[in-house]
């Protein structure tokens, strides 16, 4: 089986030390003990995903190439990102998705079992996009899904933690995004911002890593998830009229397991993937349809594996996720969907 990853921060992994063309335990780096490299990743089938351009405002606790203190460095530090995925396709590590073939220059893959990992670039709160024109030229790079806003917020939107609508600026960029097919991700958004959003735009729009409201009651800040709501409004939205018109409407299933069960749990446990189903379960029984549900790992993003369900800590494990998607009733063909089909035919 192979998988299609909706959300890893590869740059943000790499930019932290990790050496992504060595193995997880060869592969160094701050954020340990580690789980995705592209050999782990290869070697778990995982073909495809989507890989973040991710910056953040700089603070006493946050800095790095990632973090910015004014717009220009917001943006300076996205082309970095960019040109690192660059150097993994010289290297023949990756190859990037939706731009012309001769800009993928690296060695050609003899074998399927070699071929490198397939991505689609993204960028992860907008502080880095200063003008309609750095869009433009994002898209060029291969730039293919936008979040307005990371937790934090941005000129554009307000963030998941700040609570704030989407600004006058943000309506603004909104028309150039869906001029250029950019799928709006909704992940960061604060839920002022989701709606507006909703209501602004016909493009597609998805939630690439975010898991259920419900099913976390003591969240310290509860607009990162889901709320019942928003999931029925995503897989609406998915269907388009008559269920014939792909939206977008994805779910990317977040397996950091403080989203995934109870503060007050993860003091006594760890999460499993039996947390991960019924996350999953619980957006099927809002939206009667598994057509939404994929995969949106968010592994290594900013912590280690020990923070990963005890059961499902790396790439390698994923394989055991499609075992428990067909004990809980999954056909071979849903499960198929949901780990690459899914994310495929969004594109």
């Amino acid at each position: 089986m192979h998988w299609f990853d909706g959300h890893l921060d590869l740059a943000y992994i790499a930019q932290h030390g990790r050496d992504l063309a060595q193995s997880p335990d060869q592969c160094g780096g701050t954020l340990q003990p580690a789980s995705v490299t592209f050999p782990s990743l290869r070697a778990a089938n995982v073909t495809a995903a989507v890989s973040t351009l991710f910056v953040r405002k700089q603070t006493d606790t946050a800095r790095g190439p990632y973090c910015f203190t004014t717009p220009d460095e917001a943006h300076a530090a996205a082309l970095l990102q960019i040109d690192m995925h660059r150097r993994w396709a010289d290297a023949g590590l990756i190859r990037l998705a939706h731009i012309p073939p001769d800009a993928n220059t690296g060695p050609i893959p003899q074998s399927t079992n070699s071929t490198p990992l397939s991505v689609t670039l993204a960028i992860e709160g907008a502080a880095s996009i200063r003008t309609p024109e750095d869009l433009h030229a994002f898209h060029a790079a291969g730039v293919r899904i936008v979040s307005l806003a990371w937790a934090e917020g941005t000129t554009w939107s307000g963030g998941d933690q700040s609570g704030e609508d989407i600004t006058p600026q943000g309506l603004t960029l909104i028309p150039h995004l869906d001029q250029l097919h950019i799928i709006h991700d909704v992940s960061h958004l604060s839920d002022r911002a989701f709606w507006t959003l909703l209501d602004q735009t016909n493009g597609k729009i998805i939630a690439s890593h975010s898991n259920c409201r419900a099913l976390l009651p003591d969240a310290k800040f509860p607009e990162r998830h889901l709320s019942d709501a928003q999931i029925k409004a995503l897989a609406a939205r998915g269907r388009g009229v008559g269920g014939i018109n792909n939206n977008g409407g994805i779910i990317g299933i977040n397996l950091f397991a403080r989203f995934l069960i109870p503060a007050a749990d993860l003091k006594t446990r760890r999460a499993t993937i039996a947390d991960v189903i019924r996350h999953l379960q619980h957006i099927e029984q809002l939206t009667g349809s598994r057509d939404c549900l994929a995969l949106g790992s968010d592994m290594d993003s900013g912590f280690g594996r020990d923070l990963l369900p005890e059961d499902l800590d790396g790439p390698e494990h994923l394989s055991r996720l499609a075992e428990a998607l067909a004990n809980a009733g999954w056909s071979d063909q849903e499960i198929q969907t949901f780990a690459h089909t899914t994310w495929q035919n969004l594109f």
